[in-house]
């Protein structure tokens, strides 16, 4: 909770009797705003506040009750903008771009608290740094109950080879679409030998995440590919789109593990993206297409034109 801003008290002579709320419980209120009605004889009223910030109401008041003079009806506290989406408070809705000058000249303190993306494909929701701990440990806990961990696993040459040259269309257990519509390039994937397997039955061990620099259409393209029924990844793909450093993995990872990285596992067919982490599991590049290396390999790769299939046996 925020800091105490104070309460509002009844302010008729009267009292009057409770007869509904105008205010939801932890809702926004600014100065001016009705946060009940009330009656007092046969003539009803509204009790406005002259704060700003998020309404608690008092819990045992309910329609027909007796007011009384100075009573508190509600407890305003000020909203700490613990919560985030597209420059709007997710908690009190105020519009936190107008104090972008602010923030710019005092830092992101002056905003909100809200910094940490914690949801993969919604990079635009951000929570604070306190709420991502606390969300991380519930995490945490489910996943352990489960008797699972967290595996990340990357797609490019590590569950599957893609490329946008030619392709036959007669070659099996090849996906051929497009991403943007009949007029952009067309896509091959193959998927790595007894690769479904393997992830069946890593689904048992962990909760799976896709990690990936491909862009999100793409990403979540091949996790339909992978897992049709969402069963195995669910919405937990980050994409490049998502990532915060376009060379580096690792830089995700305290958002996503708030609470530390130590329950989680990585397949990956790089190393230097994640720092050659100790949790890492190093494969070899799965190769199917002659002449096309990783298409979606971070800046500072260098892409190769070897003619080989690596075969890794999942």
């Amino acid at each position: 909770m925020g800091e105490l801003i104070g309460p509002v008290l009844v302010d008729d002579a009267g009292g009057g009797r409770f007869v509904s709320w105008k205010v939801s419980e932890r809702g926004r209120v600014v100065p001016g705003m009705a946060v009940l009605e009330y009656e007092v004889d046969g003539l009803k009223k509204k009790l406005k506040t002259d704060r700003k910030g998020i309404a608690y109401r008092e819990k045992k008041l309910k329609a027909g009750d007796q007011l009384t003079l100075g009573q508190q009806v509600i407890n305003v506290e000020e909203c700490k903008h613990a919560v985030e989406v597209k420059g709007m408070c997710g908690d009190c809705g105020e519009d936190l771009r107008l104090n972008e000058q602010i923030a710019s000249a005092a830092g992101p303190e002056a905003r909100g608290a809200a910094s940490v993306a914690m949801i993969h494909h919604i990079p635009e929701l951000v929570i604070s740094p306190e709420m991502a701990k606390e969300q991380g440990r519930i995490d945490m806990e489910t996943v352990l109950k489960q008797r699972k961990l967290f595996l990340l696993v990357d797609l490019d040459q590590t569950l599957i080879h893609t490329t946008n040259e030619f392709v036959n269309d007669k070659i099996e257990d090849v996906f051929h679409y497009q991403l943007y519509g009949t007029n952009s390039p067309a896509y091959h994937t193959r998927l790595r030998p007894h690769m479904r397997h393997f992830l069946e039955s890593m689904f048992a061990l962990y909760e799976m995440h896709i990690c990936t620099f491909g862009q999100r259409m793409y990403a979540h393209t091949i996790a339909k590919f992978l897992d049709p029924d969402g069963k195995l990844f669910g919405k937990r793909i980050l994409s490049r789109d998502e990532c915060f450093d376009p060379t580096l993995k690792t830089a995700n990872l305290k958002a996503l593990f708030p609470c530390g990285d130590h329950l989680t596992a990585i397949i990956d067919d790089r190393e230097d993206v994640w720092q050659f982490a100790d949790n890492l599991v190093h494969v070899k590049p799965y190769r199917f297409f002659k002449h096309t290396g990783d298409i979606n390999a971070p800046p500072q790769a260098t892409k190769t034109n070897e003619n080989t299939e690596h075969q890794f046996q999942f």
